[in-house]
């Protein structure tokens, strides 16, 4: 698998109190926030070293359509618009269609069939996220959805990943697990 087919690249978080945010974060997991240095109204999560995520202001806009405090996870992908199609084609959604942020890279945000929100990304320039998860770095990834079976089928096709291991949890029926060279990364 290539270094940015399906690999986790960003996690942002879009909420209505940055300070509150940055505040609560720093306290349970350590981070610092940075500016950007293209918009300092965007803060960058780091342990010191590489950055690990992104801390913005929920849009008024989508406040006022009901729209919570979430985060979004990026998902690193070669050709964004052809995975905007090719998800389409899988049975998901298209909430904003490809397009290209200065200093940053292509993205658009997909939906898959059951409607969780997720981004394909190609950043611009090389993705500083390979490897091993770092300290105060994102390390699992876990989707809740009303179908794992149509949720894995979507993402394996999309994504290329590969299924490491399942099994059955009492109340909840299968958590089945996913990644790459035999590592798990997530589950479903």
């Amino acid at each position: 698998m290539p270094a940015l087919h399906g690999r986790f690249v960003w996690h942002e978080l879009a909420t209505t109190d940055p300070d509150a945010a940055t505040e609560f974060y720093r306290a349970v997991i350590g981070w610092k926030l940075l500016p950007w240095e293209h918009d300092p109204s965007y803060r960058i999560w780091t342990m010191g070293g590489p950055r690990v995520g992104g801390l913005m202001r929920l849009p008024e806009e989508s406040r006022r359509s009901g729209t919570q405090p979430h985060w979004v996870t990026y998902i690193g992908i070669p050709d964004v618009d052809a995975a905007a199609r090719q998800a389409t084609s899988l049975g998901g959604r298209i909430s904003v269609p490809p397009q290209t942020l200065p200093h940053v890279g292509r993205f658009a945000v997909l939906e898959d069939p059951q409607g969780a929100r997720f981004v394909v990304y190609k950043p611009e320039g090389e993705s500083s996220r390979p490897g091993e998860p770092a300290r105060g770095d994102f390390s699992w990834h876990e989707l809740r959805t009303t179908d794992y079976r149509a949720a894995w089928n979507f993402y394996h096709a999309l994504f290329g990943w590969e299924a490491t291991e399942s099994f059955s949890v009492p109340g909840i029926g299968v958590y089945w697990m996913f990644g790459w060279g035999g590592q798990s990364v997530g589950g479903i």
